[in-house]
């Protein structure tokens, strides 16, 4: 139990443990979405939490009465793939409008984080 709240956690500070500058390998950056996210710091590191909670989310069963995990993880596939296109790679190189689009999509993935983890595993990060 104590594991997987040290990996959500993980999850919030993995950046600042592996010193990435983005999810993505900036080397091959191609669009100028990309290319402004790697030359950021502050959007390289919410890059790398956005990357980070939706990876925790891929990989634990949802609360959601009478969905099963398959459908819960393309779900959260399909949002994310939604969000990539049509809000972050809408911003293109404008840095305010890419810091709000994280911001929110930070915000969106720690709700649900927060509803399936809370519902699943009950108050077991609360130290209770």
């Amino acid at each position: 139990m104590q594991l997987l709240c040290g990996a959500v956690m993980l999850a919030g500070g993995w950046q600042a443990a592996h010193a990435q500058v983005a999810s993505f390998d900036c080397a091959r950056a191609a669009t100028p979405t990309e290319k402004t996210v790697c030359a950021t710091p502050s959007l390289g590191a919410k890059d790398v939490r956005v990357a980070s909670y939706y990876e925790v989310l891929q990989d634990i069963p949802p609360a959601v009465s009478g969905m099963v995990f398959r459908e819960f993880r393309g779900y959260q596939r399909r949002q994310q793939a939604v969000w990539l296109k049509t809000v972050r790679d809408a911003c293109g190189d404008r840095i305010d409008c890419l810091e709000r689009a994280y911001d929110d999509r930070l915000l969106a993935l720690k709700d649900v984080m927060a509803k399936n983890l809370g519902l699943t595993y009950g108050r077991m990060c609360d130290g209770d």
